[in-house]
């Protein structure tokens, strides 16, 4: 298995607009859906990834045997006053959780968000996502709070959780 780690390009519209139905599917962990991703054409994403270009948000893609396999989003504000917080999303395809892609892509998208002036970083997840807390606290956040009905996933409310790590 060969992966690259990079920051997401005009050109990988089509495969990031692929990927997000794929990582939709294989989960309910994420704040968008199937239908949500199912919306998201070639057009749309070239235009959502030339307006995170002129942010200093920061969005990596694992690229594995040519396949976009995981993407590490860091939003970024660019308000004085907000900008030295990033905002934390990781997914990866199920096919290649527990092959580390995901800690690689956080190394590689926390190491250009220090770049771009990012001092804390924040993330939230369902608080029943055991794997993606353990993740996070492994990598240094700490619990911040609950956030009551964090998501709604086919009519059903679910908390979630803060956490925050100051860089």
């Amino acid at each position: 298995m060969n992966t690259d780690y990079r920051l997401v390009r005009k050109s990988d519209a089509e495969a990031l607009a692929e990927y997000l139905k794929a990582v939709a599917g294989d989960t309910d962990n994420l704040s968008f859906s199937v239908s949500d991703a199912s919306e998201m054409d070639r057009t749309a994403e070239a235009l959502f990834i030339a307006e995170l270009k002129s942010t200093p948000s920061v969005f990596a893609i694992a690229i594995t045997d040519g396949v976009i396999s995981g993407s590490c989003d860091i939003r970024i504000s660019g308000r004085v006053r907000t900008k030295h917080r990033g905002e934390l999303s990781i997914a990866v395809r199920k096919e290649f959780w527990g092959t580390g892609i995901a800690q690689h892509l956080y190394e590689f998208a926390i190491s250009e968000a220090r770049e771009r002036g990012v001092k804390k970083l924040q993330a939230e997840t369902r608080s029943d996502n055991e794997r993606a807390k353990a993740f996070l606290l492994r990598n240094g956040f700490q619990s911040e709070g609950q956030s009551p009905m964090l998501l709604c996933v086919d009519g059903e409310y679910i908390d979630g959780e803060h956490f925050g790590l100051v860089l």
